[in-house]
């Protein structure tokens, strides 16, 4: 994407300033791994008295307050591991921080299990595409021919774009405030916690709130440099920084750096004490290699499904689960287990999920717990039929028998020979046929649904299971787990 405008103007003087970047007082750079023995990082270019440091991303504090003192090496010491350190040489601006990797050769390496990936290479990532986005937006993806101020909204917020001249050279201005937008980023699966598989990818919708401002430097050109830094809410909380190089007029190299405390990323974590963590553009590999890799599976002995858990002690041994859940400990994992525990049942309308109360009566809720046990069933076969235990009451599901009505869903004490607690799951397809909720449940002892709405009332009609309210009112899915990502019960 072109990312600066080149504008087609004499040059005219201004008082805008230039984009300028701090100069580094760390040596090595920030992001370098460092493999000698008894590794350390010198301090240059400060001749201040004082000079205060951490190590592990905290507050260095300053004067009486300081975590640690710079002696006359000018030097930290790192141990092994990864390290966010910080400096303070006054107590106003003098603050910089850089991340740091020590892997020596007597550093301890290997893990007993899956390593925990970063989720800061995400939040960049996330971040351009909605920077990009938002920009297109402003001028139909169009560079200004000339000075200008172009915005847009985004969410409750907005960002403003004014281009002015300084010298020689285009100043472009970008200032987000409150600036709420959306992307959708490819993650790696975390149920692939080794990354045996490249392509086990899964879509991720990401919402971001940007705060802060963006200044771009370019000559008549379109060559220059891109600089500044946001701060970050929504579904990441942190921060970004670009320091990108722009070539004729378009993003050329450099690097983004983001730091974060929280971030959505399912099986990652934030870098340590939210350290910015620099991904060199356009390829976003992580700087200096400091970022955790996937190690390799402990693996003992054959491994069929190679998931890197060996036979001898896989709960799955024929299906690839490296987390080897299991929910119900009865041996075999949640990948491969037949019988699971628990499910739910879920209608499709407002996506209620059935409830057991204590006194025998059966609600529906928008409130689906995977932890409630009210909302937890277990299958029991009675003959060709049906059986739903629920977990929390021990009762099984039933109804009431009455032509006059009220026909309603209950549960009562479990009676194999109780057609009323015998049901089929038949699949239904009134009104179109949907994956999510594919079946009904349909009573042994009487043409009865099971139907609930808006309300939390489950019940039905005997005699004619089409006769009342709405197919999605009926529309079921059966979840093992209350795992409503997967794949319902076939009926």
């Amino acid at each position: 994407m072109r990312v600066v405008p080149a504008l087609l103007l004499l040059a005219a003087c201004s008082a805008e300033e230039r984009v300028e970047r701090a100069v580094s007082h760390f040596d090595p750079a920030s992001g370098t791994t460092l493999t000698e023995e008894g590794a350390s990082v010198g301090v240059t270019g400060l001749d201040e008295a004082t000079v205060c440091y951490s190590v592990d991303g905290g507050d260095p504090g300053y004067g009486a307050t300081c975590a640690g003192t710079l002696d006359d090496t000018r030097r930290i010491a790192l141990s092994c591991g990864f390290h966010a350190v910080t400096i303070r040489w006054d107590d106003a601006e003098g603050l910089e921080e850089a991340t740091y990797l020590v892997d020596a050769p007597s550093c301890a390496t290997g893990t007993d299990g899956p390593v925990t990936l970063w989720q800061n290479d995400e939040l960049v990532r996330a971040f351009v595409a909605i920077k990009d986005d938002l920009q297109c937006q402003m001028n139909g993806c169009e560079n200004p021919s000339g000075t200008g101020d172009w915005s847009t909204d985004c969410g409750e917020g907005r960002v403003d774009w004014a281009v002015s001249l300084s010298g020689l050279h285009a100043i472009s201005v970008f200032t987000y405030s409150s600036c709420r937008a959306s992307t959708t980023i490819e993650v790696h699966d975390p149920a692939d916690p080794y990354w045996l598989d490249a392509a086990a990818v899964l879509s991720l919708e990401v919402e971001l709130v940007l705060d802060g401002e963006l200044r771009q430097d370019t000559d008549f050109d379109g060559n220059g440099e891109e600089a500044g830094t946001l701060d970050i809410g929504g579904d990441f909380d942190g921060r970004v920084e670009s320091v990108i190089s722009i070539v004729d007029a378009a993003r050329g190299g450099g690097w983004f750096e983001a730091g974060c405390a929280t971030g959505p990323v399912v099986g990652e974590v934030c870098a340590p004490g939210e350290a910015m963590i620099r991904y060199d553009y356009p390829d976003w590999s992580c700087h200096g290699s400091i970022c955790p890799e996937p190690g390799d599976p402990p693996v003992e002995g054959p491994d069929a499904d190679g998931d890197g858990i060996g036979d001898a002690d896989d709960v799955c041994p024929d299906v690839s689960d490296p987390y080897q859940d299991d929910r119900d400990l009865d041996g075999v994992g949640d990948a491969c287990d037949d019988t699971p525990g628990f499910y739910m049942i879920q209608f499709k309308s407002d996506a209620r999920c059935l409830v057991a109360g204590s006194g025998g009566e059966v609600t529906s809720t928008t409130s689906c717990i995977p932890t409630d046990a009210g909302q937890q069933w277990e299958i029991l076969t009675v003959g060709e039929h049906t059986s739903f235990r629920n977990v929390g009451t021990g009762a099984c599901l039933s109804h009431t028998d009455s032509w006059i009505g009220p026909w309603t869903v209950t549960v009562a004490a479990c009676d194999e020979s109780d057609s009323f607690q015998q049901w089929d799951v038949q699949a239904y397809d009134q009104g179109g046929a949907d994956a999510q909720w594919p079946a009904r449940l349909h009573s042994v002892s009487d043409d009865f649904c099971a139907y609930t709405d808006f309300t939390d009332n489950v019940y039905g009609t005997i005699g004619n299971c089409d006769l009342a309210g709405t197919d999605a009112g009926r529309k079921i899915g059966i979840y093992a787990y209350g795992d409503f990502g997967g794949a319902p019960l076939a009926p």
